[in-house]
């Protein structure tokens, strides 16, 4: 039995722990704010104190941006605040230090591989999962096999265009899905609607204002004020609900999933919202068989998980994996 260093690295939050081949984590999910500019050191401090544990076998990393598998170099790195940061490079300092095989992954194929191994897959052929957190991404799994494209960037959904006209823009992609739809969209479109939409850029209302006056404006916020009644929010929220459909309908399109998988925070704080704008509006885009649609078992923990697929993708371990229960899972 194998065990596996287990980093699922997201730009707001780092995940670690010790699993295995078959889907089980034997320590404790240990959770911290990702430190984008002394990654390295953060890694290899968490690693010092996983291989204190129990011997480690290898080490499988889920991580955002643009990633150089083979190098094992995250070649640009998102920040929260939208600042990439380039060339950090992961392999060297773990081989160097604790000799031990490197399983780096861009983070939106790596949870396609977690849901193809431990998630919600069944007896789908072509699956598809998409993150809406800080941004939008995903992967492709088409019958085991990971889509990564030509150099291996493949899944930067958030970057798909649905407003080319519009003056938002994300790592300058004009019109791009995740400046609208992520955590970090949302209250920037809103903010840029407020200021931009006669209808209601003279409403009154306690949202509009706050919206007007505070330069920290969160997601939340704009969910917390849908609940409330505002209609300038709903409003917003409508729009975004319609282009979350073109995003997937699009992907659906290019891609014919049976299964589409959601997570991230974004998602999994507001499922009834999301599921319901999507279904709402999909057949205004999707030509394709429609797939179903459904959120991820993984939860947060869904980058461990894609660490973990990325490792058997790769080593070619071929262990028995029965679907795990994140209710059951060990974790914090």
């Amino acid at each position: 039995m194998a065990f596996v260093a287990l980093f699922g690295i997201g730009s707001t939050n780092f995940h670690s722990t010790i699993g295995t081949p078959n889907g089980d984590f034997i320590t404790d999910v240990s959770t911290e704010p990702t430190q984008a500019h002394r990654l390295e050191t953060q890694l290899l401090e968490r690693l010092e104190e996983l291989q204190s544990i129990r011997p480690l076998d290898a080490v499988a990393i889920s991580a955002p941006g643009l990633v150089d598998a083979k190098a094992g170099h995250i070649q640009k790195f998102d920040t929260p605040a939208g600042d990439l940061i380039e060339q950090i490079d992961l392999r060297t300092p773990i081989e160097d230090t604790f000799d031990l095989s490197v399983y780096l992954e861009n983070d939106c194929t790596a949870s396609a591989l977690g849901e193809w191994y431990f998630g919600r897959r069944e007896d789908h052929d072509c699956l598809l999962h998409l993150t809406f957190g800080t941004g939008i991404g995903g992967g492709v799994v088409d019958r085991g096999h990971p889509l990564r494209g030509e150099s291996a960037q493949a899944g930067e959904f958030g970057l798909l265009s649905v407003a080319p006209e519009s003056d938002l823009s994300s790592t300058g992609v004009t019109g791009a899905w995740e400046a609208f739809c992520s955590g970090r969209g949302i209250p920037q479109y809103v903010t840029h609607r407020l200021e931009t939409d006669d209808e209601w850029s003279s409403d009154e209302s306690a949202f509009t204002r706050t919206v007007a006056e505070d330069d920290e404006l969160s997601a939340p916020a704009v969910f917390e004020a849908v609940h409330a009644g505002d209609q300038f929010a709903q409003s917003c929220l409508e729009q975004i609900s319609r282009y979350n459909a073109a995003g997937i309908g699009t992907l659906c399109n290019a891609f014919n999933p049976g299964l589409v998988t959601l997570g991230g925070g974004v998602a999994l704080n507001n499922e009834e919202w999301i599921l319901e704008g999507i279904e709402c509006h999909l057949a205004e885009f999707c030509f394709v068989d429609r797939p179903t649609l459904a959120f991820s078992p993984l939860g947060e923990e869904i980058g461990l998980y894609g660490a973990l697929g990325t490792y058997r993708d790769r080593s070619g371990s071929q262990s028995a994996v029965e679907v795990p229960n994140p209710a059951t899972s060990t974790s914090d």
